[in-house]
Formats: C-alpha cells, sequence, structure tokens
C-alpha cells in the first residue's frame, strides 16, 4: 500500500474514533465537583480516544486527544477554555501511545507482576486509611457530632487531616466528607480489585482463547493507560489550581492532587478491558492489519 493511502486511511479511522467519543463526551459525561469546582470529568468517551494511539502510534494519539479536548469544549463548554489543558491532554496522547509501543511485546508474566504487586499495594492503602479513620473517629456523622466546634488535627493521621481540611469550610462538609471518605478507602480497594479481576480475566482469555488477538495484554495496556493518565491528571492539576480555581491554592497540592489519582486509577482500571476488547476486535479485521503499527511484529509474550 502506497503510504499516502496508509496515512489517509489512518486519518479516516481516527476521525470515526474522534466522531464517536465527541458524541458520547457530549451526551453522556458528567461532572464530579470538588471544593466547589468542577474537579473530577466522569464519562466513557476516553475509551475511543484512546484507541488511535494504540492503533497507529503516539502522533495520532497526540491528535486525536487534543482535538477531542478542543472540540469536546466547543461541543459542551465547561467553564473557562484553557489552552494548557489541551496541550496536557495531547501530551497525554502521545505519552499513551509512546508507552503501548514499548509495552505491547513484552514478557505478559512480568507485566502481571507489576500489576499485581501495584494492586497489593492499593488493597494495603485502602485498608489503611480505614484503620486510621477508624481510629481517629473520622466517618460521615463526624462534623454533626462536633458541631460548630473547632476541630484540632494535631494527633490525628495525615489520611484524616486531608479529609477535614478539604472539608471543613465547604458549604456542606458531611456530605463531602461522606464522599471523599469512599475516595480514600472504597474507591482505592475497588481500583485494587478492579486491576486483580483484569489480571485473571487476561489469563483465562490467554488459555481459553488463543486465537483471540488481544490475549496476554491487558497488563501492558493497563500500565500505559495508567502511567499516560497520571501525568495528565497531575499536570490538569497544577494548571488549574494555579490558573483557574484559586480557591484551591489554599489547600495543599496533594489533598487534590489525590482524589483525581484515584478516579483516574478506577476510570483506566475499568477502561483497559473494554479498549483491550476493542483493540482485539481491529486486530480480527484483516483490511486494518496493515494499517496497525506493530501488527507483523506482535506477540503475546504469554
Amino acid at each position: 500500500m502506497r503510504k499516502s493511502s496508509l496515512y489517509v486511511r489512518r486519518i479516516t479511522i481516527s476521525a470515526v474514533f474522534l466522531s464517536i467519543s465527541l458524541v458520547l463526551k457530549t451526551a453522556f459525561s458528567f461532572y464530579i465537583p470538588m471544593f466547589g469546582q468542577n474537579g473530577i470529568n466522569v464519562g466513557i468517551s476516553g475509551i475511543f480516544s484512546i484507541m488511535p494511539s494504540l492503533l497507529f502510534g503516539p502522533v495520532y494519539g497526540a491528535v486525536v486527544s487534543g482535538l477531542s479536548d478542543i472540540l469536546g469544549y466547543l461541543l459542551k463548554p465547561m467553564g473557562a477554555y484553557l489552552p494548557l489543558m489541551t496541550l496536557a491532554v495531547a501530551a497525554g496522547g502521545y505519552i499513551r501511545g509512546a508507552l503501548w509501543a514499548v509495552l505491547r511485546n513484552k514478557d505478559s508474566r512480568k507485566m502481571r507482576i507489576a500489576v499485581t504487586i501495584c494492586s497489593v499495594f492499593l488493597l494495603i492503602v485502602g485498608l489503611s486509611n480505614i484503620a486510621f479513620l477508624s481510629a481517629d473517629g473520622i466517618d460521615a456523622k463526624f462534623y454533626d457530632r462536633v458541631q460548630n466546634e473547632n476541630v484540632n488535627t494535631d494527633n490525628l493521621h495525615l489520611v484524616s487531616k486531608m479529609q477535614i481540611a478539604r472539608t471543613i469550610d465547604t458549604k456542606n462538609p458531611s456530605g463531602n466528607l461522606a464522599t471523599y471518605i469512599t475516595f480514600v478507602t472504597s474507591g482505592i480497594i475497588g481500583s485494587a480489585a478492579l486491576g486483580i479481576l483484569l489480571l485473571a480475566a487476561d489469563i483465562l482469555l490467554s488459555k481459553k482463547l488463543p486465537h483471540n488477538a488481544c490475549k496476554g495484554q491487558v497488563s501492558q495496556l493497563l500500565i500505559a493507560m495508567l502511567g499516560s493518565g497520571l501525568i495528565v491528571t497531575t499536570l490538569n492539576t497544577i494548571i488549574l489550581r494555579e490558573m483557574l480555581y484559586t480557591s484551591w491554592k489554599v489547600l495543599p497540592f496533594a489533598v487534590i492532587w489525590i482524589p483525581r489519582v484515584i478516579e483516574e486509577i478506577l476510570g483506566n482500571t475499568v477502561k483497559a478491558y473494554f479498549v483491550a476488547v476493542l483493540l482485539g476486535v481491529c486486530r480480527r479485521q484483516h483490511s486494518l492489519n496493515e494499517l496497525i503499527i506493530g501488527t507483523s511484529s506482535y506477540s503475546t509474550g504469554s
């Protein structure tokens, strides 16, 4: 196939994924308020905007991710538009494609070990947070008990201090406290559980479906998606804190960053499976094989 025709077909397919992503972003996405602002975006549109970076490489990932951010804002504006946010998202698309290019043919056993270690670590953190909050008496009814009294955080564990710091001066302290307790307990434990479930599904697919083109690659996908996602989340938090939501400046960076990181881990853990399925579907289409980067050297590493 001529190079010009190759590029045209890749651009066309990328445009289709972008269109699907924009429709889903417009109709099926919403924001979770955080510290009085739209802090966390929840939706499934990212499943499709991710695909070009995995199929065609980092450049396609950067372009589609950047266009998705710009066009998504034009179709469904939420607050002020920040060009730096678009650059951060585009960088995330590029990094995801680059990580996938490095990891896609790596030994799946090593990747599974890495994901297992991360999942066990998250599980320990989640259970530790439950223990710390319980020891300090921090629960959804905490503010109802102390009412308007000054809360002394000197002798509290770090996780308890952070929960109080991010909620005590909000309009609905009890409600926000309940939300953030869920983030640092059930949210983290849920992320660990999903990671373990994905590993089990990955192993099962590798053994039971030997002709499945996405077998043995869920771990690699998860690492690539989490790596790029955490970088973008960190950059976005800095940009929002410094340029848009000035009220966030009075809070420690970690207080704002950690809930967004938890959401990123949870969201990408769920998305990784669906992306793996889509990737497998694309690889089984013979007409697409010559378009997909790395198809000829594909190895499951199982």
